[in-house]
């Protein structure tokens, strides 16, 4: 930019620019004349200045144009949106409520009184049908002596079965529609061998009631004669493995998926094992969790580390009766193909479970997470245990009345927070 010269009145020419003063140059010009260069000197150097620069002003012919109009639609769709979220009456989005609606069920035809729970509502009972003898079944078995039916699933839509009452007991909750997300699953199986080629189990750690193969479990746990919850005690190398792996990708996808679908099928029971968990690892800040508080609201987690993992029939008796795990077969007399990388959810403290065997060269292994019925007896008592509170309200008529009402109606209290399938918004197919 140049500038040019005014004039004033009397006709002087004047500069917009102030005059530049340098003081004693005739002096610093002899200087540098007579100076003889030093070459030894280092050359120049560039310092950056120890102020960064402000971020260039953008220039306002390259900005884009505003298109207030598309602005305002955008903010009113969102609005909208808001406010529909909260007529729903749900923290469930939109596009959930519709998978849900849109769900082909399957009914199973029981009832709360067909399932095996203890006295106190808690927890299921183990030997509750002691004529299953826990051995490896083959489908024709399974169809021919115990009358079972086949139910084809393609492993990726969700299916809910549905009780008498039309509430949702369990669901066959598919995996995302998502090339990744299949890759993950076999990332996990992928890295589960190769944690089984490095560790060392010991024997206890390989046959069980649930069948021979290797796992083993992590997470925060209470029974077995703890006196408070802690977590569960294994090596340090399998705790490192577990560590390991649930740092992965596909570890926290495949369990947030698992979260999503006990959160959208059962939000009332998810927000209290959520609760929960919430409260103890609060109460107790040596409890780890696997996860963070978003992926999953479950305690704790086992992988059975195969390499051809083929559970016997049994229940998870210690697990808390009124909610779910993974996994899938016996008394409501169904074979279910689950494919893999899919992911299903049972109360497993109610069902009895098993799978069907593979073939000498195949590999199988399992991720399952779930809360041991101890965790949610242990808060509900004010973090005392049973004895504790039993001894603590003797001679006290009117507590030990109320501690007698509360086991009488927890189980249908439990049962009934379960969704009921007609109140999504639709029922969907019915498959009968």
């Amino acid at each position: 930019m140049t500038s040019r010269a005014g004039t004033l009145r009397s006709g002087k020419e004047f500069s917009p620019h102030g005059p530049i003063l340098l003081h004693n140059f005739d002096i610093l010009q002899h200087h540098v004349a007579h100076a003889k260069p030093n070459l030894a000197e280092t050359p120049w150097t560039i310092t950056p200045s120890l102020h960064l620069p402000g971020s260039p002003r953008r220039s306002v012919r390259l900005a884009p144009p505003v298109n207030k109009s598309i602005d305002r639609a955008a903010r009113t769709r969102a609005a909208h949106r808001a406010n529909e979220q909260i007529r729903s009456g749900t923290p469930l989005k939109l596009v959930v409520r519709k998978h849900i609606a849109n769900a082909r069920a399957i009914d199973i035809h029981t009832t709360p009184d067909d399932y095996p729970v203890t006295s106190t509502g808690w927890s299921g009972i183990r030997n509750a049908n002691p004529s299953v003898e826990p051995r490896e079944y083959t489908v024709a078995e399974l169809v021919r002596d115990h009358g079972m039916s086949v139910l084809p699933w393609d492993g990726c839509l969700p299916r809910p079965l549905v009780d008498k009452e039309d509430r949702v007991v369990a669901v066959l909750g598919g995996r995302p529609n998502d090339d990744k997300y299949l890759r993950l699953t076999q990332d996990a199986a992928a890295e589960i061998e190769r944690a089984r080629v490095q560790l060392r189990f010991r024997p206890e750690q390989q046959v069980g009631r649930r069948g021979d193969f290797y796992s083993a479990s992590v997470g925060p746990s209470f029974g077995g004669g703890q006196q408070v919850p802690g977590n569960l005690v294994v090596s340090r190398a399998i705790s490192d493995v577990f560590r390991y792996l649930f740092a992965m990708e596909c570890f926290f996808r495949i369990a947030g998926f698992a979260n999503g679908l006990f959160r959208a099928w059962n939000p009332s029971v998810h927000m209290h094992y959520a609760t929960v968990l919430d409260t103890l690892t609060h109460e107790y800040p040596d409890l780890r969790r696997n996860f963070e508080r978003r992926f999953s609201a479950f305690a704790a987690a086992t992988i059975n580390f195969g390499p051809s993992t083929v559970t016997l029939p049994h229940i998870d008796a210690l697990n808390l009766a009124w909610a779910g795990g993974h996994l899938v077969l016996w008394d409501l007399r169904l074979i279910i193909r689950f494919p893999p990388g899919s992911t299903i959810l049972i109360p497993s403290a109610l069902l009895r479970h098993s799978n069907i065997g593979i073939g000498p060269n195949e590999r199988r292994y399992s991720f399952t997470q779930y809360s041991a019925a101890g965790l949610f007896r242990w808060v509900d008592n004010g973090f005392r245990t049973d004895r504790t509170v039993e001894e603590e309200i003797q001679g006290d008529s009117g507590a030990q009345a109320e501690r007698a009402e509360a086991r009488r109606t927890r189980w249908a209290m439990g049962i009934n927070s379960f969704r009921r399938l007609n109140g999504t918004g639709g029922s969907g197919s019915r498959i009968v």
